[in-house]
């Protein structure tokens, strides 16, 4: 860089990039602002004193008026951020909240030299009728596992059955004296029912996104089957070919259990019989693919079509041939390429733009079936460039090409390979490695 960035220019940035601060004295800030974060305020406060004197002294009033300004602004935090008592020990301090389901949340507040940093709240699923000693030991040794400070106090709520094994454990990874305690009275109790309170405060927010996001998820889909008559749309089957002016086509296969995208059951289809721009042949094609390969032991409640009516039929001939019924529905867009109606089995156009919610369903499964497709086709089409550059090379055809670009992942990885490297890929004896090592290598 010619400058340094806006940063420098606001003085929240001392610039090293531009070598204006050695690397001694921004790691001594770095090591400042974390011991600052971590609730070490009083040093910070007592160096910006001596700074302020300093500037004074020099008559440099405004800057000092700056850092006395600062200064009251660390005051204020401290006085903020105090819980009560006056012990100036390190300590965290864990609540935990359940519902009668298999969930629980965590909830950590970080306490050092007697100020309240910072909190966390952590998620625990399966714990079932687990009773709390068991979960909070388990969390415990998690969490500390991995934590890089420990405090010299933790404050739980219960009892714990391994309490002086885990002791010991912590103590011997703090390099000091640690203690488990659960209090009775006084700050440490108080400060431990807020953050029960906090636990308990995250977990209904939680539930009720949770169902916020069940009504726009299922509820959507069961909208959807109830808006074309169908008992579920649990599971959809959402197919679209992807191609370039007819040629270099595939497909997708996307699917959405209860409302949500299920990515692990997407598909992708290389087309074998088809060559040229026909799409309903191609969906043909692998429509029966899908439904006659016995990889796919499950059947959808509902096949998504991207399309209108001839795509809808072209699926129903298909099942009809395989004697299978199944439901199909057509996804169809305006002139402007924004979806505006389903077509049923019976080739009935129903609109859907009335309907919030099946609409921005149906917009986001068309949507993701298009993008699934594309970048399938894009990816080949790349696959495609790659091992036409390597065709090039003498001996090298398409099979041997691919086996090349699955053994360096790339044509400039082949390109800067050695011949021994080159004999190593399968195909490739050891003239044809030093073949290929000389196209690459020879002058231009």
């Amino acid at each position: 860089l010619e400058r340094p960035c806006l940063y420098h220019q606001i003085k929240q940035c001392d610039a090293p990039c531009q070598g204006y601060i050695s690397k001694e004295d921004y790691n001594n800030n770095i090591q400042q602002a974390i011991s600052f974060l971590n609730g070490n305020h009083g040093h910070v406060v007592k160096d910006l004193e001596k700074r302020m004197r300093e500037l004074a002294d020099e008559m440099e009033f405004e800057q000092a008026s700056e850092i006395r300004d600062l200064i009251k602004s660390i005051q204020h935090i401290e006085t903020t951020q105090r819980v009560g008592d006056t012990s100036s020990d390190d300590r965290d301090v864990i609540a935990m909240a359940t519902d009668l389901g298999n969930e629980c949340v965590i909830s950590i507040f970080f306490v050092r030299s007697g100020k309240m940093i910072g909190r966390e709240h952590y998620h625990m699923s399966g714990v079932n009728a687990e009773k709390y000693s068991t979960i909070m030991e388990s969390f415990l040794k998690q969490y500390y596992a991995s934590t890089p400070y420990l405090p010299k106090e933790i404050i739980i709520e219960q009892q714990i059955d391994d309490y002086a094994l885990i002791e010991e454990y912590l103590s011997a990874r703090r390099g000091s004296q640690v203690h488990i305690v659960i209090p009775q009275k006084g700050d440490k109790q108080k400060l431990l029912k807020l953050a029960k309170d906090n636990a308990f405060l995250v977990m209904n927010q939680d539930a009720d996104k949770l169902k916020r996001e069940k009504e726009r998820t299922e509820g959507a889909a069961k909208e959807l089957a109830q808006l074309i008559g169908v008992p579920s749309a649990k599971r959809l089957e959402a197919f679209d070919i992807s191609h370039i002016s007819g040629y270099h086509s595939v497909a997708s296969m996307v699917v959405f259990e209860n409302g949500r995208a299920k990515k692990n059951d997407y598909r992708k289809f290389k087309l074998r019989t088809i060559d040229g721009p026909d799409d309903y042949a191609s969906m043909r094609e692998v429509l029966t693919r899908r439904f006659t390969d016995e990889k796919f032991n499950i059947y959808p409640d509902i096949l998504m079509m991207d399309g209108g009516r001839g795509q809808v039929n072209i699926a129903l001939e298909v099942l009809g041939d395989l004697g299978l019924n199944i439901p199909v529905c057509g996804m169809v867009k305006d002139d402007h390429h924004r979806t505006r109606a389903i077509v049923d089995s019976d080739g009935r156009e129903i609109a859907i733009n009335m309907n919030r919610g099946t609409f921005t369903f149906i917009t986001a499964i068309q949507d993701e079936t298009h993008r699934f497709a594309n970048a399938y086709r894009k990816q080949q089409m790349k696959q495609k460039s790659y091992s036409s550059t390597l065709t090039e090379v003498p001996g090298v055809g398409p099979k041997t090409a691919k086996a090349l670009l699955a053994q360096f992942k790339s044509v400039g990885a082949v390109k800067e390979a050695t011949p021994d490297q080159l004999e190593n890929t399968p195909g490739v004896g050891k003239q044809l490695a030093q073949t290929i090592y000389e196209y690459f290598h020879r002058e231009a």
